[in-house]
Parts: C-alpha cells; sequence; structure tokens
C-alpha cells in the first residue's frame, strides 16, 4: 500500500472556521461596497448570500434560488427573483469569497502538511478563462482565440502540489501578464508564515527580475528554461553547472541543471537552491512535482465547471471565480482526511491499484449538504451531517493508475458551456 499524507486539517476544522468568519461583524465590513449595504432585513441576508454562492449555482439561477430558500425552510421558502439576487450580489465584494478561499489554504499551515527536504513547494502557473459572450466582457478582461473574438481573462494561481491546494489565486485582464500575477503571488507567501518555501515555474517565466525579486523575498525557485535564454547555459554539458547570471551591472547565482529527457531533448532547469546535497535526479524529480498543477486547472474546469458563470457582469466573474477555487479547496481537504480511512478499507481486498475518492462524488457529496452543515448551530448534528459527507466520499472511489500520460490537446479553446443562455447577472 503506497504511503499516503498526513494531513490532519479536516472538514469539522474547516466549517468552524468558516462559520465564525461568517458570522463576524467585521468579515461583513471588508466585505459590502457600501456601509449601508446589507444593514436592512432583506429575503437573502449578508451569511445567505455567501453560503447561496457556495452552494454552486451552475443550473439556472432562478432554480438555484428556489433550491437554496428550500434548504433554509422547506415548509414556508422564501421566494426571490433572478434579478433581485444579480441587483444584490453587486454589492457584495469578490474580495469577500477570495478571502475565504485564502483562508483555507493559511488554515493548512497552522496543522501538519507534506514537505520535501523541509520545503513547501508551490508551482505558479497561469490559465486562459473563457468568459460569457457579452461585449462589456470583452471591453473589460479582452479577448483571446481565433481572430481574438472571445471574451478571455487571465488567470493564476500559486498551487501547493504536495497538499493540493490553491494558497492564492488572481484573475485579471489578458493585458495583465503572467509575471507580474507570480509577484503578486509572492508578496503574499510570507503572510503564511512558512519557515522555507519553493515554487516551480515552467519555461514561460524565467527572466532575471523575477530571479533577482524571488532571492530578494527569501523564497526558493525552480525554473525551466527555454533555449537561448542564455548562450553559456545552452553550452553546458549535462550535470549541474554553478553560474553567476549578468545583467548590466547586476548579478545573481544560480545552479543550472541540465538532463535528458526519454525523447532525447535535453531539459534545463536553474535554481537558486545550492544545497550540495541535491544532484540532478533530485531536481529532475522536484520538478515533475509541478504536473498537479496543470491537472488542477483541469479540475477546476471540468469538474467544478471554473467557466460555467453565472452572471456576465465583471463582479459576477469575479465572485463565481473565487467561489470555485474556495470549493476546490474545501474538496481537496475532504479527500485527504478521507484518504487514510480508504485504505484501512482497502486494505484487505487486495486489489490491483491503490483507490482514491472520486472528485464527482466529492463535488455531489457537497453540494446542498456543505451550506446545511453551516447552517447547524448544534454542534452534535452539524458532527453528523459532517459524517454524512466523509460516507457518501468514500462509497464511490477510483482506482489510482500509477505512470499514466495525458496528451495535450492540440485544440483546447471549445466552449464547454452554453454561454448565449446564461442569465445576464
Amino acid at each position: 500500500m503506497a504511503k499516503r499524507k498526513k494531513i490532519r486539517l479536516n472538514l469539522s476544522s474547516i466549517l468552524g472556521m468558516l462559520s465564525n468568519i461568517l458570522h463576524s461583524k467585521e468579515y461583513l465590513e471588508r466585505s459590502r461596497k457600501k456601509p449601508t449595504d446589507f444593514t436592512r432585513n432583506r429575503k437573502l441576508s449578508f451569511m445567505h448570500m455567501v453560503l447561496f454562492m457556495l452552494n454552486m449555482v451552475k443550473t439556472s439561477t432562478q432554480v438555484a434560488l428556489d433550491r437554496f430558500f428550500e434548504l433554509l425552510d422547506r415548509a414556508n421558502p422564501t421566494q426571490m427573483s433572478q434579478p433581485s439576487f444579480s441587483e444584490a450580489r453587486q454589492k457584495l465584494k469578490p474580495e469577500a469569497i477570495q478571502e475565504l478561499q485564502e483562508r483555507i489554504a493559511a488554515e493548512l499551515y497552522q496543522y501538519g502538511f507534506d514537505t520535501w527536504h523541509g520545503y513547501a513547494v508551490f508551482a505558479i502557473d497561469g490559465s486562459k478563462i473563457q468568459l460569457p459572450d457579452d461585449e462589456k466582457l470583452r471591453t473589460v478582461f479582452g479577448t483571446a482565440g481565433r481572430g481574438s473574438t472571445a471574451p478571455t481573462a487571465q488567470a493564476s494561481i500559486l498551487y501547493d502540489t504536495l497538499n493540493d491546494i490553491v494558497a492564492f489565486a488572481e484573475i485579471e485582464p489578458m493585458t495583465v501578464g503572467e509575471r507580474t500575477l507570480a509577484v503578486r503571488h509572492i508578496d503574499k507567501l510570507a503572510g503564511l508564515g512558512l519557515e522555507k518555501s519553493l515554487i516551480i515555474f515552467d519555461r514561460g517565466y524565467p527572466a532575471f527580475d523575477l530571479m533577482q525579486y524571488i532571492d530578494s523575498k527569501g523564497v526558493k525557485y525552480l525554473m525551466r528554461l527555454k533555449t537561448k535564454f542564455n548562450t553559456d547555459i545552452d553550452a553546458m554539458g549535462l550535470g549541474l553547472h554553478d553560474y553567476v547570471l549578468v545583467q548590466k551591472d547586476e548579478s545573481i547565482n544560480i545552479r543550472v541543471i541540465k538532463f535528458p529527457l526519454p525523447g532525447g531533448e535535453i531539459e534545463t532547469l536553474v535554481t537558486n537552491l545550492t544545497d550540495g546535497r541535491m544532484g540532478t535526479n533530485a531536481f529532475k524529480n522536484l520538478y515533475f512535482k509541478r504536473w498537479p498543477v496543470e491537472t488542477k486547472y483541469g479540475a477546476s474546469k471540468l469538474k467544478f465547471e471554473l467557466e460555467n458563470f453565472s452572471g456576465r457582469t465583471e463582479i459576477a466573474i469575479r465572485q463565481d471565480f473565487y467561489v470555485t477555487l474556495t470549493l476546490a479547496n474545501v474538496a481537496s481537504v475532504v479527500m485527504n482526511e478521507a484518504q487514510p480511512i480508504i485504505d484501512i478499507e482497502q486494505e484487505e481486498k487486495k486489489n490491483k491499484y491503490d483507490y482514491q475518492a472520486n472528485v464527482n462524488q466529492v463535488v455531489g457529496s457537497l453540494k446542498d449538504r456543505l451550506v446545511c452543515a453551516l447552517l447547524e448551530p448544534r454542534p452534535g448534528v452539524m458532527a453528523a451531517k459532517v459524517a454524512r459527507i466523509m460516507f457518501l466520499v468514500r462509497r464511490n472511489l477510483t482506482p489510482i493508475r500509477p505512470n499514466r500520460s495525458v496528451p495535450r490537446n492540440p485544440t483546447p479553446r471549445k466552449a464547454r458551456f452554453r454561454f448565449n443562455q446564461k442569465s445576464n447577472c
């Protein structure tokens, strides 16, 4: 049986933390646009607004509203129209949801978490996000695709690859570069209070200024280089090389790692981690720990329907973006909590493969149940609701097939959601 992560952060801890935040007056003050917002006794209170959004509004907004109010009071459900919700959501800052996503990540580092040689290992990566077909969104975010006509946003995440948590995320117009967003992540990283952090970058990121900036923050990096980044580095042979990278009158010390790939191509990595105990294989294996950030985007788009937005305004896009990543973090906590129990239950079956929770099952298990648990004031009943979620997660498993490779899709930009039929929230 493969060794599993030992993460003590669990769903009960997350629910307790989220409940405290949602009931906090300070959170309300930070989250509303104006002091007069969410002050009157409305059909959808501030807390209920946030909970409604966390309940994954991926169906018709009106259907989702009717369902949500039935959850709140099955005997006498309130009626709220889609236009009323559209107006109310404009009062909620997207940063309110972003805070929840980041707080879940920060909570992880107060508990046990997996490291590599004592380093918390992150990957920074960007992705283009398809938006609803709306002229205002073209103006705000920009375009991409054939003829540059499709509304598109630039997203970037700082992702903990060993613990499956999105620490920080940004969504901005296409004019904001990936390195600019990477700097924002690095600036926030100090707030996690980690003793040692290391970030892995793909070959679109290396630049002298970025390397120098990361150095100044006391963070380690590992970057994949393109050819012609530096002619001296191109000329180096296989193995490890210490090198001084110079730009104008400034310089930084780096280590170059070169090794052959199975197809015969030479891979070149650079790092500011100069520990002599780490050889070529250590850095080679470390770089491939970046791969989960690619699958995280895939899961966010396919399983959590990141690009299935509930509205066509800038606020709706930003709110939905952070809602999706908040729920992805909750799902990661649930899957990591369930895994040790799954291992024990599967141990006697002697199956060919190890098994893990099915992401689709996790998403389905959280639907409605996460909100109901957060609304439950009785600790014993909340614990029962958490237990039910965990039971459902363990009921439907998927095998872990090692050494599988997924070829890149040469034509990935195909709309998964019928944006033209989405409501104008």
